[in-house]
């Protein structure tokens, strides 16, 4: 019995080591790869196709230039020097691209035409980085959407991930329908706003820029949650959780601007257009059945 126990207690001492070994291993770095370059918005999977919008629609003639941050992760070892990385930009297989209701052909972006790239930087000790690019407010971009499709390109010390890549779509001309507000009539959520058009939209916009004269502190908060022209994707709710701004997120209880957004905004948008717009839309009531309406913003709390 007590030649088992030994022999027992052999085999998981061996079994043990053998593991032991084998983590080793497995932990040990090769330092003589390159270090990777990757895009990521936060998921756990490197083999993203990640996607952004820069459209010109909403803002005056005179913005020329838009400048967008793309954010750049390191997978290896940091430096105690600033390093210079290298990215292309690719082509596009998609030829049409539709965003809130609005077709569009799109063509590969031109550098220096229709967009520049700054100096590419991992700073020392850091294991992000990021790309600064400017696109550019073209006359083509009236009836027609500019890609620009980054991809990491390999260099003496990075290389990218397979089919990691990031692309920005570059627009103008006719305001599509955010994501917030559905370009269809046929959704329960109309209730909120009522039927998307492009002059509402503007009108919308109109009021909540407004804030800034009547209560300029409680305009920089908001502008901060949410965006300039409520183009974040994200806000901070009452409970200090990142919420995602959606169809109804004016209305949330969980928002801490939702009164804001009724006293200076919805309401103000209801009254203008059943005032000046009577036989423009079904107002006070919503039909979930045939999915019209435009329910008074009072009545919604």
């Amino acid at each position: 019995m007590k030649r088992k126990l030994i022999f027992n207690i052999l085999i998981v001492l061996s079994a043990a080591g053998g593991f032991l070994s084998c983590s080793d291993t497995w932990l040990m770095y090769d330092t003589s790869q390159k270090n990777k370059l990757y895009f990521s918005d936060g998921a756990q999977s490197l083999d993203r196709y990640l996607s952004t919008e820069a459209p010109f629609a909403l803002l005056d003639e005179s913005v020329k230039e838009l400048r967008q941050t793309v954010p750049v992760k390191l997978l290896g070892m940091v430096a105690d020097h600033d390093r210079t990385f290298e990215v292309q930009a690719i082509h596009d297989t998609t030829t049409n691209y539709t965003t809130g209701g609005v077709a569009r052909e799109l063509y590969d972006a031109v550098e220096g035409e229709d967009y520049t790239i700054d100096k590419l930087i991992i700073p020392a000790g850091s294991v992000e980085g990021r790309i600064e690019v400017t696109v550019k407010r073209t006359e083509k971009l009236k009836d027609k959407t500019a890609s620009l499709v980054l991809q990491i390109a390999e260099s003496d010390e990075f290389q990218g991930v397979p089919r990691n890549v990031y692309r920005i779509l570059i627009s103008d001309g006719i305001a599509a329908c955010p994501n917030w507000w559905y370009h269809t009539a046929t959704i329960q959520w109309y209730m909120y706003l009522g039927e998307f058009r492009e002059e509402k939209y503007r009108k919308l916009l109109e009021l909540y820029h407004g804030i800034e004269e009547l209560n300029p502190s409680l305009y920089a908060e908001m502008v901060e949650q949410f965006g300039e022209n409520i183009d974040n994707k994200t806000y901070i709710n009452k409970n200090g959780v990142v919420t995602e701004i959606r169809t109804g997120f004016f209305h949330s209880s969980s928002n801490p601007y939702k009164m804001a957004w009724n006293r200076y905004v919805l309401s103000p948008l209801y009254e203008y257009y059943k005032t000046n717009y009577p036989d423009l839309e079904t107002y006070g009531t919503y039909n979930g059945t045939l999915g019209t309406g435009w329910r008074d913003p009072a009545n919604i709390y």
